[in-house]
This record gives C-alpha cells, structure tokens and sequence, in this order.
C-alpha cells in the first residue's frame, strides 16, 4: 500500500525483481476494528487487483464467449434452407439490433449500431458500478492516522484500467483470435478497441486525480514526484495514452493516414514500456503485460506467416483505367471471397513502401477442383483521393517503375458466402468508387446460376434473381462500368439465358447527363454494346429521375437514371417482391449506409411480426470510424 521510492528517481524498477510483489499484510493501526474495515471485501489493498482487475477481465471474457455461441448456432442454423416463424423472428430481432443505427447530417455522422451501442451502454454501466459502488472513495486519514498513501477509487480504477489493455491490443490486430472465436471481422472489432481504449483511459483518469489530491492535502506532492519513480513514469504513460486517445479520432486520423499510422505504433510503444515500469510488478500487475504480449505476437506473427508464405511477393501491374481509377492486377495462387480485403504495401515506391493501405478485392479466384491449385488473377479498383493515392495515379499515368512488387497482408472480412448463394433475391447496391467492389459479386451471382443446385431451382421456377444499383457522380465511371459487365457477361455466355439481372445506374453529378453516350476510343473486345442489344425507352415511377433508358438482351437489363436512388422505396420494393429469402449487400458512403441500414431495420420489425420472410444486409465500409 505503500509507494517505492527510489533515491534520486533511479533504479526504474524495485529491488530485487519479482514477478509478482508479496501480499503480506502487516496491520499498523491502533485497534482490531481498524484493522478488520481496512481488510473490508472492497477495500483491501492486497487482493485489488483480484476484487477489480479479474472481474473485469471475466466482463470481456463473458461477452466474448456468449457471441462465439451465438456465432456457432448461427452457423448451424444458416445451413437450413426453412427457418420456423419462431426462429425468424429472433433472427429479425438480432438483425434489427445490428442495423438499426443514428445520424447526424450536419457532421456527416452515423452511430454504432443500435445493438453495439446497447453492449456500450453495458459496459459505461459495469465501470461506473464497479468504480462509484464501492466506498469509500478516500482513506478517512487524519495527521495522526493512516490508512494508507493509495486512495481507495484510485486503486480500484488503476486495475480496471489495467485489465482492460489486453482487450485493447487484442482487438487491434487484422488477424486476431476474437475474430477467430466470434467470427466478428476485424473492421468492426475497431468500435470495441476504441472504446475499450476510452474506458481504459478514463479510469485512468480517475486513477491518477485522486493521488494528486491526497498528497496535496499531506503536503508532499513535490517530495513524491522528485523522489519516487511511479510518478513521473505515471505521467509519461498518461501523455501517451492521451495522444493515442485523441489523435486516434476520425477527423485527425483521416488528415493524414500515414502519419496516424507511425505516430500510433511509436505511442503505443512508449506507453507500454512507461505502464510497464509504473506498475513494477505490484501484486499480479505484469501478469497483465504477459498475457498482452501473447495475445498480440501470436497474431502478428500469423498475420506475417500468412503474408509472405502463403500469399508470397507477386509482381503487380499498376495502371489507370478510362474513367481515372487505379487498377492493380497480380498473378496468385492465394484464394479469397467476393467483398474481401487486402493491405497492399507496395514496393519501390519510395516513402509509401513502409506503408500498407486497405483495398477490396474487384476480382474472383477461378474455380478449381479439390487439390488443383490454379494461378488466379487478383485485381484492385482504386478511386485516386490524395497522399498515397495520388501518388500512384500520378506514377501509373506516367508509367515510372511499373510494374512492382506488392506486399499482400489478407484476405480480411467480406461476405457470407452461404447467404449470397442462398437469397432467393439479390440486391448489390454502390456508390462511387464502389463500382468495383460489384463486380465480383456480380461474378458470384453468375457463378451460381451456373451451378448444378440453381438449375434445378430454376427448372422449379425457383430461380434466383438480382438487381444491381450504381450510383455514381462521374459518366466516365458509369461508362467503364457497363464495360466491365459486359466483360463479365461475355465469360459465362452459358448463364445468360437462365435467370434474371438488373442493372441500374443513378447519375447523381452536376455535369449533363447523357442516356447515350459515344463509346470510348479504347474500349475492351467484348464491351457493354457487344453483349446488351438496345430496345425502346420504358417508363420509370422514379420521381427523382428523367424517363430512364431500358436495354434487355438474354434476361439482362439495362436501366440509367439521373438523380440519386430511393433506397428506402428500393428496400421496401424488393420487401413486397416475391421471394422468402432476400439478401442486401451495399458499399457506398456514410449517407447510402445510414439510409440503407435504417430501411432494412424497418423491414426486421416486420418480420418479427409474421416470420414470413428473411432479410439480410451486409454493408463495406468505406472507413471504419
């Protein structure tokens, strides 16, 4: 209960080193009934780390096992192809719970979803309970009788803010065993690890105020900082802790990415060397640090095993495509999943070969039998938008150095497979540099049709069917779109004829919108054109768009319209389309989201009236803040 002071500020640690300091207890006060409430359950300096530190770590660790249960009955139950009304209403509710979401127009916000915030709220609950509950805040010290130099609130916090960093850490890496157990993708394990980080640094808080008020009031403020270690290391770590809190915030982190990035490991560093040295090995502090450390090796050390043994170094060609985007294709062997993605870090470009940048694989692996491993090509749609970026286009429009080799740290995240094979109905929808996240959906949807099981649906008049939504600001993209789907319709020319696909795409820019424009003068052999023959204008029920132009050929449609989607007349439209079985996958901005995720929450409350239907929505995000 004491504080090790070392003579001048130095050794940083107490001697001789321990991994664990001893718990035994001495009694120094005047009487029995002192000594029994200095001992209270909540109040004993002793075993604080066992009264706050381990149930804090049984908080996380109940919440991780109760979803990874979930998330094995999810996977038991999603091989059904008939669900129970009872059983789909309380599948709609989970839905709701994690599509329901909030937003701020005026900052261009959107919330956590209803259910994450639910677990927030949860755990805001669990910490002030376990910090404000027990009493008292402060030893009833008097000049003549201590209690001890440790204010009890701050005790208890500093092993709540302790037990919280191997949560932190845990839930930081790509490859991690939190998204292992609970099958939650890395990009949305980020809400947690940034709000476990702000509970952490606030019981931080609370933890270092109540010191500095105890010993103002004993008078030795400046005897403790010049004399014992765990202050001023108590400090440094707190700087850091602060930087890492704040500088991690969306609006500084998007400033610049690149210096976010190396600024954020360099704090990390500095804050738990300086937390290592403050804790000094107190009770079970540094079993703390140990199992942190474990947690975080194991997974950089898969994610690096993966990246340069199973994905290797391959040599990739960076070019611009007709309407500015960057396109990066490489040879692999690797396989990945439409929606997935990879952290490039590319090679020989200077100052940016240290970095490593998220971009969704535009491409699909081609089908291979059991053991025959073929060389797929991976390809990458990039929107230019600045800093490393910019810099590409720049190098790939004048050709310098290209091609080169590219560090691939991934797959990561992307859809279930099971759900886009199974919906009975299928709506892609994107917008802006999303364009080339639907193509390998669009690949999927045809892969399908071609599959043994989706013949025989459609010989029951079963078939599945999609509807795929562009909506984009620019012609060029619109353009180099309807290429790249004709280019796909044309490699499965045998799936043409067996089902249904709509393409739409939303002109939403300020330049003039042209229905029919001139081909470009670099156009690919087996264009838009060539695949889908034109047929006369049908009328639209849009109000926010003129008289759209509609093309068929071999069941394909083709429809432009100007001025932005409905998305939730589009939701509610496929809703009350035929179907028991409807899947929603969407990239697009934080607007599209918003609208698109809300909408889907309304059609779970009605599900969860009648059972009758089954709505699924996937989102990509274009930033995880």
């Amino acid at each position: 209960m004491k504080d090790m002071h070392m003579g001048g500020g130095t050794p940083w640690l107490a001697q001789p080193v321990m991994l664990h300091s001893s718990r035994k207890y001495k009694c120094s006060l005047d009487t029995d009934e002192q000594c029994l409430w200095q001992q209270g359950y909540w109040r004993f300096w002793y075993e604080a780390d066992h009264r706050f530190a381990l149930p804090t770590i049984a908080f996380f660790l109940v919440g991780i096992i109760l979803f990874s249960i979930i998330y094995v009955l999810s996977m038991i139950y999603s091989r059904k192809s008939v669900w129970s009304a009872k059983s789909a209403r309380v599948v709609a509710l989970n839905r709701y719970l994690g599509n329901r979401s909030f937003r701020i127009h005026a900052l261009n916000w959107n919330s956590a979803s209803l259910g994450v915030l639910i677990l927030g709220a949860i755990g805001a609950v669990f910490f002030f309970a376990m910090t404000l509950g027990p009493r008292p805040y402060y030893w009833p010290n008097t000049r003549e009788l201590s209690y001890g130099n440790s204010p009890p609130i701050a005790t208890r916090t500093g092993w709540m803010s302790l037990a919280c960093m191997p949560f932190v850490f845990a839930t930081s890496p790509k490859s991690n065993f939190i998204t292992a157990l609970t099958g939650v993708p890395h990009e949305k394990l980020q809400v947690f690890h940034r709000w476990i980080s702000y509970a952490m640094y606030a019981l931080a808080l609370v933890h270092t105020f109540p010191f500095i008020v105890f010993h103002v009031w004993k008078g030795d403020m400046v005897k403790s900082w010049n004399t014992s270690v765990v202050y001023w290391t108590g400090v440094v770590t707190l700087l850091a802790q602060t930087y890492l809190t704040f500088a991690s915030m969306s609006p500084l982190r998007n400033m610049c990415y690149e210096w976010f990035k190396f600024s954020h490991f360099l704090a990390a560093l500095v804050f738990i060397l300086f937390f290592f040295f403050h804790c000094d090995f107190r009770l079970s502090s540094w079993d703390y640090f140990i199992a942190t450390a474990i947690l975080y090796s194991l997974s950089w050390l898969h994610s690096q095993l993966r990246t340069y043994f199973s994905n290797g170094i391959p040599r990739a060609d960076v070019t611009l495509t007709s309407n500015g985007f960057i396109r990066i294709a490489m040879p692999t062997k690797t396989t990945w999943k439409a929606g997935q993605h990879y952290f490039i870090r590319l090679l020989g470009v200077g100052v940016h070969s240290w970095t490593a940048h998220p971009f969704t694989a535009c491409s699909l692996p081609e089908r291979a039998h059991l053991c025959d491993v073929r060389t797929s090509e991976l390809v990458f749609y990039i929107r230019p938008q600045g800093g490393f970026t910019s810099k590409l286009a720049k190098s790939a429009g004048a050709g310098c150095g290209l091609p080169t080799r590219v560090v691939l740290d991934g797959p990561y995240g992307g859809v279930d497979m099971a759900k886009l094979a199974r919906a009975e109905r299928l709506l892609f929808i994107a917008g802006g540099s999303g364009a080339g996240w639907l193509l390998p959906m669009i690949e999927s949807f045809l892969r399908r049709l071609g599959s043994p099981s989706a013949q025989s649906e459609i010989e029951k008049s079963s078939r599945p069917t999609a509807r795929v939504i562009l909506a984009t600001r620019d012609t060029a993209t619109q353009h180099w779109f309807m290429q790249a789907v004709g280019e796909l319709l044309a490699r499965y020319p045998t799936v043409q004829s067996s089902a249904l696909l709509d393409l739409e795409v939303y002109f939403t820019g300020t330049d003039r919108f042209v229905s029919d424009p001139d081909r470009p003068s670099a156009e690919p052999k087996n264009s838009m054109k060539d695949t889908i023959s034109r047929h006369p204008e049908s009328d639209s029920d849009d109000s926010d768009a003129q008289k759209p132009e509609t093309s068929t050929s071999h069941h394909v449609r083709i429809h432009k319209s100007a001025g932005r989607p409905n998305v939730p007349a589009i939701i509610e439209t496929e809703a009350q389309a035929g179907g028991r079985s409807i899947g929603v996958f969407a990239c697009g901005p934080l607007s599209m989201q918003s609208d698109l995720s809300n909408a889907v929450a309304k059609q779970q409350l009605s599900i969860m009236k009648d059972g009758s239907k089954d709505m699924y929505l996937h989102m990509e995000h274009f930033s995880w803040a």
